[in-house]
């Protein structure tokens, strides 16, 4: 068994990890809350433009717009992973890291050649490190992404789109569903393909389009595409926080369990050492009597 002293410095060791957690924790709570509100503001209207053009037969459209063309064959996919700059946040970049490999294993499978960009350090450096090439790497991005930046992003990969360098876009990010869950998951984002709501039994809208439907879609078309890397943002920043705090807190929850269980330890020890002396005073006593 240690001595009272070794087990004291390991307390006040543990004691001092605590206090960073614990301050790890409160920081990640503070930006979970602005991230949120951010990713929360911007949802209605990723949400009505869903609604919207859902409702709009975009098939009719398909051959004026390259962004809603299909290719007949796929010879080279592009794929998006958004991860962190910073770690500490549990297996939160390790799961989005596992995942863009499963599809990048798939598309080696089907035969289809592929280009890969990352957003943020510990993606990139995790790659590079397994032998992977990559093409972009954004580490600029921070904690609170901004329009701009998706916009800059989608407006890469809608060139490449057009001009045919690749033939699909597949983009791994955090899905942000609440605090507790931020699985990963993949979406393809191009060629945009817009789901048909169900038909209810409810009126269904109608739209009186001006100018015409062609030069409204020209115009909103890259927009969606814009939306929908922003929001892969804004869940990838809320999802980070969620999992740091919740890694810190588990962190802050184990040094308090171990500072717990070495106090016990440390106790034991000293009434040990306050045994052993007094039986050297008393030893020593009668050896004198």
């Amino acid at each position: 068994m240690a001595n009272a002293r070794e087990i004291e410095k390991r307390i006040t060791s543990f004691g001092k990890t605590k206090q960073i957690t614990r301050t790890m924790e409160l920081v990640a709570t503070s930006r979970m809350k602005k991230t949120q509100d951010r990713l929360f503001a911007a949802k209605p209207y990723a949400e009505k433009m869903q609604d919207i053009l859902s409702s709009v037969n975009l098939e009719e459209h398909s051959e004026a717009f390259p962004l809603l063309q299909s290719r007949e064959k796929v010879c080279r996919s592009g794929l998006l992973l958004i991860t962190t700059n910073r770690g500490l946040c549990g297996g939160f970049n390790a799961n989005l890291i596992r995942l863009a490999r499963q599809k990048m294993d798939e598309l080696k499978a089907a035969g289809t050649e592929f280009e890969l960009h990352v957003v943020g350090k510990k993606g990139s450096n995790a790659l590079r490190y397994l032998g992977y090439e990559i093409v972009t790497a954004r580490t600029d991005i921070g904690d609170y992404p901004s329009y701009e930046e998706g916009a800059e992003i989608a407006a890469m990969f809608i060139e490449k789109f057009v001009k045919g360098t690749i033939d699909e876009l597949h983009m791994v990010y955090a899905e942000f569903r609440n605090v507790a869950s931020q699985p990963a998951a993949i979406e393809t984002v191009l060629p945009l393909q817009v789901e048909e709501e169900g038909g209810g039994d409810g009126p269904q809208a109608e739209f009186i389009l001006e100018p015409s439907p062609a030069e409204i879609l020209e115009n909103l078309l890259p927009r969606i595409v814009e939306n929908r890397i922003f929001k892969a943002l804004l869940e990838s920043a809320a999802g980070e926080q969620a999992a740091r705090r919740v890694a810190m807190k588990n962190a802050t929850d184990n040094a308090e369990e171990l500072i717990r269980l070495l106090t016990r330890s440390y106790n034991r020890a000293r009434q040990a050492q306050i045994t052993q002396e007094l039986a050297e005073i008393v030893g020593g006593a009668e050896a004198l009597a």
